[in-house]
Parts: structure tokens; sequence; C-alpha cells
């Protein structure tokens, strides 16, 4: 199967985004101007770098969204492999 992004929509403000996970450590999310509107935590955001439109901090409650459709099987994850340990620690 071919990776591609999924909507999901967060339980708590209802913003609707993007979302792949290639790995149970990276997941890949695209945020629209509605979506940044409902969100509370990045509707105030300038962006990185003073870039609109590209929110770089995460929201809890989306995060937690995601969590949950991943391990529910409403989002599919790509690489389930577990990662190994860190060589340095």
């Amino acid at each position: 199967m071919q990776n591609r992004m999924e909507p999901l929509r967060c339980g708590e403000c209802a913003a609707q985004v993007l979302v792949q996970k290639n790995s149970w450590e990276h997941t890949s999310i695209q945020w629209n101007t509605d979506a940044r509107r409902r969100c509370p935590v990045v509707q105030d955001d300038d962006g990185r770098d003073g870039r609109p439109g590209a929110p770089w901090m995460s929201c809890s409650h989306l995060d937690a969204a995601i969590a949950k459709a991943a391990t529910s099987g409403v989002i599919e994850v790509f690489d389930d492999t577990p990662i190994r340990a860190p060589i340095v620690q």
C-alpha cells in the first residue's frame, strides 16, 4: 500500500488536519487555515521562522487523537517495526 495522508479530526476543537503515521515515532501533519483557526494552541502562532502557515508546535489534544487513531487502526502506521535502543544513552 502506498503511503498517503488521511483526514483526522481533533476531538477537542474539531480541527481537521491531514495525518500520515510513518512509524510510531514519526508523524506528518498537514495543517490548513481552518484547522489553525480552530486549534487554540496554534491559532496565534506566526509559524516557524516567521512563516505564516508553518506551525511548529504540537497540540497535546491532536497528538492524543492521532495516537488513539493509530492504536485502534483508524489510521495506518506504515512502518510498525520497533526502533532499536539508542547507541548512546
